[in-house]
């Protein structure tokens, strides 16, 4: 693409609203401020299906935003699919209202979209944090969604567990290191920046079957199956405060989750996946605990001292999963590795399980540590929820 094409680039910014108008109103503030090619529009959609929560939309977007507010909760994917269908642009930008652009993010995020004719989509290295001190994890693997819960059954220390995380691991470094684009196999919608041709030559943007949850999965194989390559732009920086969502209705998170990946492997199953399978159930899992008895359980905002031989340069990761993958990475240097209250505060309620290393080599030696949530630290915030059908 030229620069004269450059010049009259379109862009679409979906953010879709539920009960969390607060963080929706930052969000678009960070798209509106960022830096652009070609002109650039914000459409809210909101699913709160609350008379108060339009209202504080209404009085506080800007005039240039558009806003559509529906009577009842249809879902992520048809919220975005309603402001897709009314623009004929170039890009669209999906961004959850929880997330925000860094300066730069948006333009760089353009350049390295539509440089190549084969990319469709493109996401930034995104942080949990705003001290951009944790890096969030690489988007997990489609080829490993239909055996999640049997390489979960196998245990975090069994071999082909071991292997994977090993692969994974070493993969996100290369990532979080990265100063170039960086090939992926899938993207979360979350935060992404899409070309909207390619979106319709894979048959549009989101399946309505998928309410919440793997609709981005279910377009990101579609455009691959296309021959569309995906990327992530280490240039392109923002912040994504991950799973603020409806912690006080995880249970109606957890269950609308697994109703959308279960229609996930039934739309994308294949013998061949299968078969494979069945060869995974042949490796035996661990023949000890999962869980060592000298593994730390914080309840708190924690330190860690970090062991000699490590000070020069270590990498700290989490995960809700045993196995770490997918794991939130922080990198540093120095005697201590600290968990500080801002990020906690930013925490789900649940167990979480984290671990402290060198950054290179195969054999390093992990100290592991648990770390765990407690429901009553939930506060009454404003938080960017998506869930309930109504």
């Amino acid at each position: 693409m030229g620069k004269e094409v450059f010049l009259d680039l379109k862009t679409l910014a979906i953010i879709v609203n539920y009960r969390s108008y607060a963080l929706t109103l930052q969000a678009v503030q960070s798209v509106l401020a960022s830096e652009s090619l070609g002109s650039v529009s914000v459409a809210v959609v909101d699913n709160s299906a609350l008379t108060e929560e339009a209202e504080m939309l209404r009085s506080n977007l800007p005039p240039s935003v558009s806003l559509r507010v529906n009577d009842r909760n249809m879902g992520f994917g048809f919220g975005c699919n309603q402001a897709f269908r009314e623009f004929s642009g170039d890009a669209i930008l999906l961004m959850n209202p929880d997330a925000r652009l860094l300066p730069g993010c948006l333009k760089q995020l353009q350049k390295t979209l539509f440089l190549d004719p084969d990319v469709a989509a493109v996401s930034p290295q995104v942080f949990w944090d705003d001290d951009q001190n944790f890096y969030l994890p690489l988007p997990y693997p489609i080829s490993l969604y239909e055996f999640r819960s049997l390489l979960a059954s196998r245990g975090s220390r069994s071999l082909v567990n071991r292997f994977i995380g090993f692969l994974w691991r070493k993969k996100s470094i290369k990532l979080w290191q990265s100063e170039k684009p960086f090939k992926v196999s899938n993207l979360s919608g979350g935060l992404v920046l899409l070309d909207r041709r390619a979106v319709l030559e894979a048959g549009g943007l989101f399946d309505p079957g998928f309410f919440l949850y793997f609709e981005d999965t279910d377009l990101v194989l579609r455009l691959t199956d296309k021959g569309y390559r995906l990327l992530i732009e280490p240039k392109a920086k923002a912040i994504h405060y991950h799973d603020q969502c409806g912690r006080d209705e995880l249970p109606e998170k957890r269950r609308l989750m697994a109703e959308s990946y279960a229609f996930f492997l039934q739309k994308h199953g294949k013998v061949w996946k299968r078969r494979m399978k069945k060869a995974l159930e042949r490796f035996p899992g661990p023949a000890y605990s999962e869980n060592g008895s000298n593994v730390p359980v914080f309840r708190s905002p924690f330190s860690l001292n970090v062991p000699p031989h490590l000070r020069e340069g270590w990498l700290f990761e989490w995960s809700p999963n045993p196995d770490l993958v997918p794991a939130v990475g922080r990198f540093g240097s120095g005697s201590k590795m600290d968990f500080p209250e801002t990020c906690w505060e930013l925490l789900s309620p649940g167990r979480y399980f984290g671990r402290l290393g060198g950054i290179n080599g195969f054999g390093t030696p992990f100290d592991r540590v648990s770390f765990v949530k407690n429901h009553k630290e939930t506060h009454g915030k404003d938080m960017p929820c998506r869930p309930k059908k109504n």
